[in-house]
């Protein structure tokens, strides 16, 4: 047997249940108080529709958890979840605007012109770098070009040449170091 609390006219009442029963306890439980657990969540989250999804949420967990949970008082614990999953949504909220960008304003950016001048001055540099590598010996412009190029980890490329990580760090870093002075416009 569970035991299942509810309220009912602001009285709390306590009601034994036997398992099989538990989903309908479970059932009743939520038609009843979806409306408060809903204003709880709204409280939180300041939004009806994400409010009503945690609450939805919050009792799919409790109903799927079985008999794996023996649970004193689940309209407590069905609060508290609720409570949990909204501060939860609210901070991933927060998150995730903090780190994404409007697309509408990414909509108004112009987009980067690629003019015969910028081409010319791109083949320039491409050309500037292919001779600044092949000045470099041939491990070092592997591990750069597998690198900076191909996309590879360090690590991947360690392995394909069977040499340790820290050696290709140095030689990318040597490499870079290179390539910098190379292409960097000189001083006049």
């Amino acid at each position: 047997m569970g035991s299942y609390r509810r309220w009912e006219g602001g009285a709390e009442l306590s009601v034994q249940l036997p398992c099989a029963s538990r989903e309908r306890g479970l059932e009743r439980l939520y038609a009843s108080h979806r409306r408060v657990l809903t204003d709880a969540a709204q409280g939180v989250l300041g939004c009806r529709a994400r409010a009503e999804d945690v609450v939805q949420d919050a009792f799919l967990k409790l109903w799927e958890s079985g008999e794996r949970h023996a649970i004193d008082d689940p309209l407590r614990y069905l609060f508290r979840m609720v409570r949990n999953l909204a501060i939860d949504r609210l901070r991933r909220q927060n998150l995730e605007g903090r780190y994404s960008a409007d697309e509408e304003a990414l909509d108004e950016l112009p987009a980067q012109q690629s003019g015969p001048e910028q081409r010319a001055i791109g083949q320039l540099q491409w050309q500037r770098l292919q001779f600044a590598l092949g000045e470099l010996p041939e491990r070092t412009r592997t591990v750069f070009t597998m690198s900076q190029l191909e996309g590879y980890s360090q690590r991947e490329v360690a392995s394909h040449l069977s040499a340790s990580p820290t050696l290709v760090h140095f030689l990318l870093r040597d490499a870079l170091k290179h390539c910098r002075s190379r292409l960097e416009p000189e001083a006049a």
